[in-house]
């Protein structure tokens, strides 16, 4: 979680949040980083600040299934992360099996445990892991913050799996199954 004078970045994982925090620093927008037990993706529920602007991204879930399990082959599963613990598996597909079998909806759940259950519940702005740069500007502006536009776009991607995009396929039925899954979130944010 970043806190900022005037609002809050709640930092969804694998929505960019990395890269947000390198695209601050070299905006100089001044930002202290509000980690618990360890975490820097510490959601709703933990906000000190839920009088100020609140704001989150979110991804497209499919796309976030990929690049969460590419992370983690590259980085480790997290023995102490129960998510981790119980579906951590060295294929795609096993992964996703698991999610699907133990962690149905999972991406939809972790999207409503940042920005709330229901629209207008939680967060203030919602913006996508899709146009990053413009929604982090925008969302920047809302809060009041003044936005060196130049700086921010310039940021070079950050937090990047080096694993193999092609370890990482979806099979027609499997993203099928996973679309079912995360009706709510792909409905929700506009992944329709």
């Amino acid at each position: 979680m970043l806190i900022f004078e005037n609002g809050v970045l709640l930092h969804v994982p694998k929505t960019g949040g990395t890269w947000v925090k390198a695209a601050i620093r070299n905006a100089r927008i001044s930002v202290e980083e509000y980690i618990v037990d360890g975490d820097p993706h510490a959601d709703l529920s933990y906000c000190p600040h839920r009088d100020r602007f609140l704001f989150a991204f979110v991804r497209e879930p499919l796309s976030l299934y990929q690049s969460y399990w590419r992370f983690k082959i590259t980085s480790g599963w997290d023995p102490r992360n129960p998510f981790d613990a119980t579906c951590g598996a060295p294929t795609f597909e096993g992964f996703v099996e698991c999610v699907l079998r133990l962690e149905p909806a999972w991406c939809s759940r972790m999207f409503e445990d940042y920005v709330g259950r229901e629209p207008g519940e939680g967060v203030d702005f919602v913006g996508r892991y899709e146009s990053l740069a413009d929604d982090l500007i925008r969302a920047l502006r809302m809060m009041g913050a003044s936005v060196d536009e130049q700086a921010i776009r310039m940021t070079p991607p950050v937090n990047v799996s080096t694993a193999s995009r092609n370890l990482a396929r979806w099979t027609p039925e499997l993203a099928d199954r996973v679309r079912r899954s995360e009706e709510r979130a792909i409905v929700r944010f506009g992944y329709a």
